[in-house]
């Protein structure tokens, strides 16, 4: 019976809204966005003197407006405000025209067509008559109010309206009012004030009323000004109610669903989707308080809640918690649904002002219906998400770089693939995989990946190394496997790529080292064999040395007693020999070339030792405690012969500078490189004529110091800065001369490895190398090694 009767309101409440709509006196037309007419009245129909079909589908513009203004009226209409009025005096039709627009959809809205020059105030009470009998064969409430008595008159379809008999509705202003809903009286108020003071002369606005069971409902409030004074002031108001209470709350419910829609796109929590959807709920039904839950087997697992109270002009929605004290429970409204087999959604709505109704449960559960579909697809959207951010997490921290290419495009690229291959964040996508690598025999990328992942599926068997060349020159050991595979629609290739540069250089260096150590053992040979005879040598050069100046003292006291008997033919001889031969300059250079002879055996005896020194292999992996001056000092022995034809070698030690624990050949390895390397940058900048004339034969510097220094957190350092004014190193390189063999010299001149080897022998001793270089004026290498062996060890 309750369905029954609900069709038959709704069939009413059509047959009363087309009555009304065909009954206007105003001619009246429905919009879409196009501005195609949709629907006309009756009275459209008469003013264009054309049929509804003539009219339906019809440009509204280009039918009512001339062509100057079609622009102008064109724009307006189309910005769809709730509300517009403007007048069209260039129209096609005779007079002064307003035309007045009302959104009611967001696909379209209403126009009506008002003649200006008809309008006036009725001049005797017959014709005011006629207006309202005009107005009620609408079938609309009409109501007629006196603005300055606070008369009114409401016809009987009005009284009808709001619950009442006709002879039993009260004819005045002040009990209309209290029907008024509450938070609308002020904008009524205001209204009739507007009126009062001119402001106006017609409204059109949607209102709530309560009707004589206190039940609730939406009014279509239309009037127009229809007496005026001797000031011309309005003094008289004439207009219809029309109930829309079913569209408006469908109005209301769809709005709903479009907020809740959006709050689920925005990734909104659930609490608040379920809290948005309570809201309306409580607006929809009116009700004062209620409930939401999520329950699973009966459980709940979620619960939220909502109350209103009133403020100023406007109801507020305000949190349930335990300290809220509510009124006893009068009414309710539970609607159960469900969301998965074991998991529902249970709205609860408490003391609406009266009975729930059919239309309430209708509204309420077309709106829980939506917004269970809208909570399972923000799940399976949260879901799908959830999973993408894993695979991507996953992917993303991958030391292994991963492509895939469609049709030789980078279609997909992980973090690690940019760093491996130098690209920049987020530039790969849609390149050609050969504009980012390629190989140094001319192979094609693309080609070699394509016949590698036709190989087979197993990574042990299909794994190729390659030494690719980037973009920017620089090159890389790196490992292939390849597989095809089916993404985003497309056979794709996966590309999984390994970096093996640094397995590569480790080996190399392994190799390095190695070669080290045979050329250290082989030096320590030499040595100890050169040392042999050049300790004879030496003995030998200061005895002949001692001979010498004994045989010096007493060849002069021979050469003066023969000047005393020179008369002799033969002491003559003797005398005549002794000066062709110039055997006082002979004996002179002799101990000359004696002096020489023994300092060059000292400075032989030193590099043996030096060399001894560096080629010692330790015996043990711990650091020992050196003297870190005494290590340089053995370094620029050995590096002399390489820097000293063009540079001076200065030093400043810091002789209090304590004992630091390290490996002294390998401390020494560095000093002996960064020498060498200051020597070539000396030479290369003398080669290119870049020193001044003034700076002599030897224009090259190199400035060696040592000083102790301590960090912010108290750590002690020795400090070595060791600084050339060289033909410096450009910038673009500065962040690569540590990389194992990269080199600026000519092929053959160089491994590369040397600036690589010292690095890595700094940080084994848990210290920093820094570069500071200028082009063509210099370079200046700084090193920090920890004094304290708890520096070192205890960072390890």
């Amino acid at each position: 019976m309750e369905i029954s009767d609900a069709i038959d309101k709704v069939l009413n409440a059509k047959k009363e809204l087309e009555a009304a709509w065909d009954g206007n006196p105003l001619p009246s037309f429905v919009l879409n966005h196009d501005l195609k007419i949709l629907r006309c009245n009756a009275s459209a129909t008469e003013l264009f003197q054309k049929s509804f079909f003539q009219l339906l589908g019809e440009d509204f513009v280009e039918l009512v407006c001339k062509g100057e203004i079609q622009d102008e009226i064109r724009t307006s209409l189309s910005r769809k405000s709730d509300q517009s009025s403007f007048p069209v005096i260039l129209s096609f039709l005779e007079g002064t025209y307003q035309i007045l627009s009302q959104s009611i959809s967001l696909e379209r809205f209403v126009v009506y067509i008002v003649n200006l020059d008809t309008i006036r105030v009725p001049e005797n009470r017959a014709e005011e008559l006629r207006l309202k009998l005009a107005l009620e064969s609408g079938q609309s409430g009409v109501w007629d109010f006196s603005l300055r008595l606070g008369k009114a008159y409401f016809s009987p379809e009005y009284a009808r309206m709001l619950g009442f008999e006709p002879e039993h509705f009260p004819q005045n202003f002040s009990h209309w009012e209290t029907l008024v809903h509450w938070e609308d009286r002020e904008q009524i108020r205001s209204l009739f004030e507007n009126y009062l003071n001119g402001s106006i002369d017609s409204h059109d606005l949607e209102i709530r009323m309560y009707t004589r069971l206190g039940k609730t409902i939406w009014v279509w409030s239309r009037g127009k000004v229809v007496e005026r004074d001797e000031n011309d002031l309005p003094i008289r108001v004439i207009g219809t109610h029309i109930d829309i209470t079913e569209r408006k709350k469908t109005e209301i419910r769809t709005e709903a669903v479009i907020k809740i829609g959006q709050q689920s796109s925005r990734a909104e929590s659930e609490d608040n989707i379920l809290l948005l959807a309570l809201r309306y709920s409580l607006q929809l039904t009116e009700s004062s308080w209620g409930y939401v839950r999520i329950c699973r087997d009966g459980v709940i697992l979620s619960e939220s809640g909502l109350y209103t109270v009133r403020d100023q002009s406007a109801s507020v929605f305000m949190p349930l918690d335990s300290s809220v004290k509510l009124p006893r429970t009068i009414r309710e409204l539970p609607i159960k649904f469900n969301l998965k087999e074991n998991e529902t959604v249970e709205l609860t709505l408490y003391n609406k002002r009266t009975e729930y109704e059919g239309i309430d449960f209708k509204e309420v559960e077309l709106l829980g219906t939506e917004l269970v579909h809208i909570l399972i697809r923000k799940r399976t959207e949260d879901l799908l998400l959830t999973s993408e951010w894993n695979l991507q997490s996953i992917v993303e921290c991958s030391p292994n770089g991963i492509l895939i290419l469609f049709d030789g495009n980078i279609q997909f690229y992980n973090r690690s693939s940019e760093i491996l291959l130098s690209q920049n964040k987020n530039q790969m996508r849609n390149k050609k995989v050969s504009e980012v690598f390629g190989f140094l025999n001319g192979e094609d990328p693309f080609e070699f990946i394509q016949s590698l992942s036709n190989n087979g599926f197993a990574p042990d068997q299909n794994v190729v190394e390659k030494n690719i060349i980037l973009s920017n020159g620089q090159k890389k050991w790196v490992s292939f496997w390849a597989i095809e595979i089916i993404y985003n629609g497309e056979v794709s290739i996966l590309v999984y790529l390994n970096d093996l540069s640094k397995s590569k250089d480790t080996e190399m260096q392994l190799l390095q080292s190695e070669k080290l150590a045979t050329i250290g053992q082989l030096a320590a040979g030499v040595a100890h064999e050169i040392n042999n005879p050049m300790a004879f040598i030496s003995s030998n050069l200061e005895t002949m040395k001692r001979y010498h100046k004994q045989l010096h003292t007493i060849m002069e006291s021979v050469n003066l007693v023969l000047k005393k008997y020179q008369t002799d033919p033969t002491v003559s001889k003797i005398l005549s020999d002794w000066d062709r031969y110039d055997v006082t300059n002979v004996l002179l250079d002799t101990s000359d070339m004696l002096e020489e002879s023994i300092d060059g055996a000292s400075r032989v005896v030193e590099i043996v030792r030096n060399i001894k020194s560096f080629a010692h292999v330790n015996k043990e992996e711990s650091f020992v405690m050196c003297n870190l001056n005494e290590v340089i000092t053995s370094a620029i022995n050995i590096s002399h012969h390489n820097i000293k034809y063009d540079s001076v070698v200065e030093f400043s030690f810091d002789n209090d500078l304590p004992e630091i624990p390290c490996h002294p050949q390998e401390i020494g390895q560095v000093i002996i490189n960064l020498l060498v390397n200051a020597g070539h940058a000396i030479e290369e900048k003398k080669n290119h004529g870049l020193y001044s004339d003034t700076q002599g034969e030897k224009p090259g510097k190199i400035e060696i110091k040592t000083r102790y220094i301590s960090s912010e957190n108290n750590q002690q350092f020795a400090e070595i800065k060791i600084k050339d004014n060289g033909i410096g190193i450009s910038e673009d390189i500065q962040s690569r001369i540590f990389d194992p063999f990269f080199s600026t010299k000519e092929t053959g001149e160089g491994t590369g490895l040397g600036l690589s080897i010292s690095m890595d022998i700094i940080r084994k001793h848990k210290g920093k190398i820094d570069l500071e270089s200028i082009r063509c004026e210099g370079t200046t290498f700084t090193i920090l090694l920890p004094t304290n062996l708890e520096d070192v060890y205890g960072s390890e």
